[in-house]
Parts: structure tokens; sequence; C-alpha cells
């Protein structure tokens, strides 16, 4: 059975730090990546504060916090070996399998911690909008293997893994959030299948999941005033 951490204010300060980062990756490191202005390893640091937020702030169980270290220790050994020159097909495909083991991790310890039992406060709704943000990151580092697997996934799409970075999450962020992709268009029926999947994600977690959490804390007030 998963332990999460329960104590006052707890969760509570680690969901905004996981926001915090989260957004910092998706919105401002990645943009400036793709046009160099800031350092890919940039994006390590970030990985490591929502590792050690999750394992020190949220995650309670030894094996849980195991869990998370060996996902982040094992995308970083599988960054630095690619950096070292290794950019084989093997390495770069375990570089982004890793990636994504690592944000499903993550993702699953938010998920427990803001869905399960308890009275629900506005930061276990700030939990489950970080759940929202991460099924983009999750799908980007899906797409991001297609494109290693596959010739012309994407049309549209920038060369360099910087400009990659940027324009996948650009591309899974619009997939998630309106069912548009811009000037970046799947290619691959690979690609649009997982493009679609990823829209009815979209529509259906706010409109179910988010909305609940909205209501319960909602209901919460309402008993407080009672």
């Amino acid at each position: 059975m998963m332990h999460i951490r329960r104590t006052p204010g707890g969760n509570d300060v680690g969901f905004s730090i996981i926001l915090a980062i989260q957004i910092a990756v998706v919105f401002v490191v990645a943009p400036l990546a793709a046009t160099g202005a800031a350092s890919a390893d940039l994006v390590e640091m970030l990985r490591f504060g929502l590792a050690a937020t999750t394992m020190l702030v949220i995650a309670r169980h030894p094996a849980v916090r195991a869990a998370v270290a060996l996902a982040f220790v094992a995308s970083l050994l599988a960054t630095l070996q690619w950096r070292l020159g290794q950019t084989a097909f093997v390495i770069a495909a375990i570089k982004v399998v890793v990636t994504i083991g690592f944000d499903v991790t993550v993702a699953t310890i938010v998920a427990i911690a803001a869905f399960g039992p308890g009275r629900v406060t506005v930061h276990r709704i700030l939990g489950a909008v970080i759940l929202y943000l991460y099924v983009a990151l999750i799908f980007a580092g899906l797409y991001r293997l297609t494109m290693l697997v596959t010739d012309g996934a994407f049309s549209g799409m920038a060369a360099g893994p910087r400009a990659q970075f940027s324009g996948l999450l650009y591309f899974s962020l619009g997939s998630l959030t309106t069912g548009s992709t811009g000037e970046i268009m799947a290619v691959h029926p690979m690609v649009r299948s997982l493009a679609s999947l990823e829209s009815v994600i979209g529509q259906l977690f706010p409109a179910t999941l988010l909305a609940r959490l909205v209501m319960l804390h909602a209901a919460n007030g309402t008993d407080d005033k009672d």
C-alpha cells in the first residue's frame, strides 16, 4: 500500500513548490532553451527539485521515496551519457523512456495525494492542476519516442534537441487544452492517435476530476459556515 504524507500543511507546501517548478519548466525554461538563452542543464536542476520535493514533502513510505529517487537517478545518468557523446539510438531511446518513467512516478504520487481521502483544500486542487500539466509532459515524452522510432512523425518541427523539446511541449499543451497544435502537425498515424487520446483526456479531466475537487472544496466551506 502506497503511503502519502498527510501532516497538516505538508502536502500544501509540496504542491505549491511542484507547481511553481512545473510552470518554470513548461512556460519559461523550455522556450528559453529553444532560443539558446537558457542551458539545458537548468531542466535537470528543476527536475531534481521535483524529485526532492516529492520525496521529502509528499511521499512518506521509504519504498515510494526510493522509486522516485531511482527514477530520477536513471534519468540523470541517461542524460549524462547522452551528453558525453553517445548519441546512438538506443541511448536516446533509453533516456526518453526513463524520463517518461520519472514523470509517471511523480505524477502518480501527486495524484494519490490530491485525490486521496481527507479534507479537500485549495492546495489539493493545485495538486490536480499539477497532474494535468504532467499529462502534457508525459505525452511530450511519448511524442519524442515516436520521433525516434518513426520517420516523418511531425511536420513543422524545428531541428535540434532544444528546439524539439520546446516544440513537443507546445504541441502537447495544444493537444491537451484546445486540440489545436498550431503550425506543428502530426503526420504519423500513431502520433495522431496519441494526440487524439491526449485531447480526450484534456477535455474530460477538468470537467470530471478537477470539477469534483472544486465541488468538494466548496462543500467543505459551506460546512464550516454551518
